[in-house]
Order: C-alpha cells, then structure tokens, then sequence
C-alpha cells in the first residue's frame, strides 16, 4: 500500500497532468476527464480500443490475411503500394457491405493506420523503393521460379 503522503486525489492528478501539457506548447486547452482515468484504472477500454472493436472495416482475421496477401506479393517482387493496397482492401470491404460501403473507400488514413499497425510484419518489405525490389527480382533462379509457379497455375486452373 501507498504512504498516505503518496496519495493524491484522481482529481490532483489529473490537474497535475494538465499543468504539464500546457507547459508544451500548442496544448494550452488540454483538459484531464476524472472519469475517463478512473473508467480506464477500472480496466475500461479506450475510445481507439472500442472503435477497432466494434467501427474496423475489417476483422483482425482480415487483416491478418490482408497482410499475407501483401507479403506473398512483395516475396514474388511485386510489392503493393499504398494505391493498390487501397484497391484491394476496397473490393473485399465492397464484397461484404455491399452498397453501404463509402463510394470514396476507406480513405488514405486508413491505410497509413493499417501500415502503422502492421509495421513490424510488413515493414521491410513497404520500405523497399518498388524499383530495388523489381530490380532484384529479375535474376535467372527468381525468373525460373516465377515460370515454375506461372507454369503451374496454368496446369492447375486448366488454363490454355
């Protein structure tokens, strides 16, 4: 237990919290709500945890597929970008809302929150300037692997 000099009121830290923001410049307005700090010491959810619970375009199962799809690409030496990235994720969230889903898609925000969110898995290969990596994927063992797996998906869906 705390020594009763080190306990403080929630409504002395959140005042304390918000004489240091207004310290920072560009922060002058920052207000702490008591009930916020004491729904979130309670174990409550965040308003960011809540919204990609309940308000995500797509479900973490998407999104760890979204992500294989991008790393299958990107190992073939076609990385996505951040347009087809979007043009991807449009179609399949277009496949299951249908109508409802904005004209407009999910916006650029979007996907920057959904690189920022999936950097340690899909950062090395974002980061790579699409011409180094088409220039390391044209070399004799990339290109025989590529005809191999070309030849075989036209075996296999019996195309031509």
């Amino acid at each position: 237990q705390k020594l009763e000099e080190d306990r403080r009121s929630l409504w002395t830290i959140c005042h304390e919290v918000e004489a240091r923001w207004r310290k920072k410049e560009g922060y002058a307005g920052i207000t702490v709500s008591r009930d916020t700090v004491r729904r979130r010491l309670n174990g409550g959810q965040s308003q960011h945890q809540f919204n990609m619970e309940n308000n995500a375009w797509l479900t973490n199962k998407e999104e760890g597929q979204m992500i294989a799809f991008c790393l299958d690409l990107a190992t073939r030496g076609f990385p996505l970008n951040h347009r087809s990235l979007k043009l991807h994720v449009d179609n399949i969230i277009h496949a299951w809302i249908g109508m409802a889903f904005p004209e407009a898609g999910v916006g650029t925000n979007w996907i920057q929150r959904f690189l920022e969110r999936h950097t340690a898995r899909l950062g090395r290969y974002w980061s790579a300037p699409l011409d180094t990596a088409h220039g390391r994927a044209v070399n004799e063992h990339t290109n025989r692997a590529w005809f191999n797996l070309l030849g075989g998906t036209i075996k296999a869906k019996d195309i031509g």
